[in-house]
């Protein structure tokens, strides 16, 4: 069964996932500590033996830049190569990916079955495609299709500038100045985007809208707390916090959807658009369609919410697969 076999990884900053692909479809998934350097190389090692044969390809995706083989994982502290992988599993073919270079390639193959339409088609019609993820961070991707193939660009989507949507959030910008002065574009009121629209920056706009208000000091609360608070209405500043969150993740998807012209969609995917599907809807909607001059265009977007469990794995396989037909 596995003589001819491909093995994917999507590697996180605690856990590492590794899938077993045969015949272009995941098999198997296994879930490993992502450790140091020798105990990740282990895990795939100990995978490769288990099958009795060495993958015809690996791919590994993670957060962080990749060069010259190479990629930087910031989450888990530490380098891995191409050469390290080959190494540890005898693979002819091997590639470290970016994460968002993988989450652009999971909407590479995706039907209607897998996702939620917000506005648009529903079927997500063939081209480029930008996918959008607020997770830990704020990535973002683009599936470039031209000459009738996909390509990826990565891009760090999460550190575009962020600044004030209405009178009221100006205190706001400027209360969080308090709280994350590296991360404003020099003595504006402009910050970067995943300061405010991540499970990292939600709790620094949470403590923004608090000081805003009035509280001499803001302790700081996990964005799992605070958005169930404001699912349940028992917190103002919870219900502040989740609505500037979905307008103004909403607008920059909307402006970046206006620089790719993606005909193929525009994805939100991970663990937060999953599990929050109420923060989704007509709010987030109308931020993303406020374009001035453009907002019918923005309207005539094609706007989804990916479904697909294990995005990361699905985009390494489908990034796998196109590099194997190159």
């Amino acid at each position: 069964m596995h003589d001819h076999w491909n093995l994917v990884a999507d590697i996180g900053g605690t856990n590492t996932r590794l899938g077993v692909i045969t015949n272009g479809e995941l098999t198997d998934l296994h879930k490993y500590p992502t450790g140091k350097l020798p105990e990740l190389l282990e895990a795939f090692h100990s995978l490769r033996d288990e099958i009795g044969t060495d993958p015809r390809a690996v791919v590994a995706a993670g957060a962080g830049p990749v060069r010259n083989g190479t990629i930087r994982l910031t989450n888990a502290q530490l380098d891995l190569s191409e050469d390290d992988i080959a190494q540890a599993t005898g693979a002819r073919h091997t590639f470290v990916i970016n994460d968002f270079t993988a989450a652009a390639w999971s909407v590479a193959e995706i039907s209607h079955d897998n996702v939620e339409v917000l506005q648009g088609a529903k079927h997500p019609p063939t081209g480029t495609r930008l996918v959008v993820g607020p997770g830990t961070g704020l990535g973002v991707g683009s599936l470039l299709y031209s000459n009738g193939r996909y390509h990826t660009v990565s891009g760090e989507g999460g550190h575009i500038g962020l600044s004030p949507r209405s009178q009221d959030e100006v205190e706001i910008f400027n209360a969080a100045r308090l709280v994350a002065p590296e991360c404003f574009f020099d003595d504006t009121l402009t910050l970067e985007a995943e300061m405010f629209l991540s499970g990292t920056g939600l709790p620094i706009l949470y403590q923004a809208i608090e000081l805003a208000g009035g509280r001499a000091k803001a302790e700081p609360r996990t964005a799992r707390d605070i958005l169930q608070d404001a699912r349940d209405g028992t917190d103002a500043h919870a219900v502040k916090a989740a609505h500037m969150f979905t307008t103004h993740l909403g607008a920059v998807m909307g402006d970046l959807a206006i620089v790719m012209m993606p005909a193929g969609g525009v994805f939100l995917v991970g663990g937060v658009a999953e599990k929050n599907r109420w923060l989704f809807k007509d709010a987030f909607r109308d931020a993303f369609n406020a374009g001035g001059r453009f907002s019918e265009l923005r309207r005539s977007m094609n706007l989804y919410v990916s479904e697909q469990d294990e995005f990361g794995i699905v985009g390494a396989n489908n990034f796998c697969k196109n590099a194997l037909r190159r």
